[in-house]
């Protein structure tokens, strides 16, 4: 069996964290050049956000177990 889906599904947890990283100090320069107070859709985001990694978690690991099921997974062959 390839650990190659696994790898690109856990590779994607780094790229997430590095893009909500890259939000939150862009969130943070606008703060601190008083050009917006934080707020609801601060709030809403931040939801929003911790949505998107939760659905890619959850759905992301069901994606990969079932590529395991699939034809070329289960001879070992291409």
């Amino acid at each position: 069996m390839s650990m190659i889906p696994v790898l690109g599904y856990l590779a994607g947890f780094p790229v997430l964290g590095w893009v909500g990283w890259i939000l939150g100090g862009i969130q943070d320069d606008l703060i601190e050049m008083n050009l917006h107070q934080p707020g609801t859709i601060w709030g809403f985001l931040g939801y929003a956000w911790t949505a998107v990694f939760i659905i890619y978690t959850i759905f992301g690991g069901y994606y990969v177990i079932r590529l395991y099921n699939e034809q070329q997974y289960q001879r070992g062959g291409f």
